[in-house]
Formats: structure tokens, sequence, C-alpha cells
């Protein structure tokens, strides 16, 4: 995207105009280009989704619970449940029963779990790079800080099933 006369263009020949500010436009624009590169070029196979999200965030968090983890990658309930069976059966992710509070699962990668979640990682990190190629270092780094402050904002709207809150009169 180019600005020709304070115009957004795209590949110099689409003229955006007001959609190269609109959030919502932008984002699904960028998805798609997103979903695109980790594909491997459209390669649904090697897709890095809600799976290696789901991985990561438990490897990050170990103990961490299914409620919280889907509230964390915006899952529903019944999908982060049918992801963590998934891993479960393939000797990724374990749940436990914590002493303290028997009325959860704490989950925990496995030893299998963890080598996953490395290799994961290494991929994401590749992808990543091929993504932020056009941007330089603050670059990222301020595309990250707004995205945060952004993630924040609207998982803070966000009750504890991970709805959004309404305001319910008293």
């Amino acid at each position: 995207m180019t600005a020709r006369d304070g115009i957004a263009v795209l590949s110099d020949r689409i003229v955006l105009g007001y959609l190269s500010r609109d959030l919502t436009f932008m984002t699904r624009v960028l998805r798609a280009h997103v979903r695109w590169a980790n594909t491997n070029g459209g390669d649904e196979n090697s897709a890095l989704g809600s799976d290696a999200a789901v991985l990561s965030v438990i490897g990050l968090n170990p103990g961490i619970s299914q409620n919280d983890l889907a509230s964390a990658v915006v899952l529903k309930k019944s999908a982060v449940t049918k992801l963590v069976s998934d891993m479960e059966v393939e000797g990724f992710v374990i749940r436990q029963k914590p002493e303290t509070d028997r009325r959860y699962n704490a989950l925990r990668l496995t030893a299998a779990g963890h080598a996953k979640w490395q290799l994961l990682q290494r991929e994401m990190h590749a992808r990543q790079e091929a993504l932020l190629a056009p941007l330089d270092g603050r670059e990222r780094d301020k595309l990250f800080e707004l995205l945060g402050r952004l993630v924040i904002h609207y998982s803070d709207q966000l009750s504890a099933d991970g709805q959004p809150q309404t305001d319910q009169p008293t």
C-alpha cells in the first residue's frame, strides 16, 4: 500500500480511501494475508492455528485452567475442550486435579508436548520474521504495543465466560 495524494492505494492501482483507516477492513485483509502465510501459501496441513496457540499458552502457563485458557485464546469453552482432549490423546497435554481445588483441571504439557511446543516456537518465529519483514525493530515494538493495548481493552470487557459484558440494571 502506498499513499498517493493522501489517498491510500493498494498495488498502485486500487484506491482504498477511507478503508485504509478502517480497523475492521484492514484487519480482515491483513488476517487473510497472515492466514495464507501461516499455511505455507495454501498448504492447510501446515497451518499454525488454534492448536499452536493453545499449546503455547499451556506451555507458558503450566497449571492453567481450561476456562482461563479459553479466555486467553478467545475460543469457546467447547472448542478448547475438544482441542485439549485431542492433545491429550496425542500425548501432548495432561489434565490434573490440583489438591487445593479439585473442581477444575490444571493443564500441563507432557515431555512430548514440550518438544512439540519448542518446534512450534521455531516455526512461529520464522513465520513471524517473514510476516514482519517490512517493519524494523522499533516499528515491530510499536505495532505490538498498540495491538496489546487493544487486546487488553477488549479483554477487560469480557465476562468470565468469554462473552461481552452487558450493563445490567441493579
